[in-house]
């Protein structure tokens, strides 16, 4: 199996668990010091981090995720993959609204052979907003 294979493999899995809202296979695929920078709150860094950072998603209302890997490679222990995701959610006025952008993630071989997710980087396709 490619290193492409197993990172849509672990995406499609990600995807499965967290609409199923099953927040703790969510966090066990990623290592254990995994760490995701987010537009959405704050870094999270660790497990019991990740675990607050899915529940406060799924809290979100969010239906209709998905996620599509848009380029990856990996050699030996370390590989890295582009995806881009999206889901839809209501507004105070019952209106739906998709959110959505790019994520970059790093993967680490596991001493077993899978692959983890080690860094999520989150870019959302939302302009920032400015002051001034």
């Amino acid at each position: 199996m490619t290193f492409a294979d197993n990172a849509k493999r672990v995406f499609d899995l990600w995807v499965e668990k967290y609409i199923a809202g099953d927040i703790e296979s969510c966090v066990q695929l990623y290592t254990e010091d995994g760490t995701i920078y987010s537009p959405y709150g704050l870094p999270a860094i660790g497990r019991d981090a990740l675990r607050e950072t899915h529940r406060t998603w799924l809290a979100s209302g969010e239906t209709n995720k998905k996620l599509k890997v848009l380029e990856s490679r990996g050699e030996k222990d370390l590989g890295y993959c582009v995806a881009a995701y999206s889901g839809e959610y209501r507004d105070e006025n019952g209106s739906t609204f998709i959110e959505s952008g790019t994520s970059l993630n790093i993967f680490a071989r596991q001493p077993d052979g899978s692959w983890k997710i080690h860094i999520s980087s989150l870019n959302s396709d939302k302009p920032p907003l400015v002051d001034g």
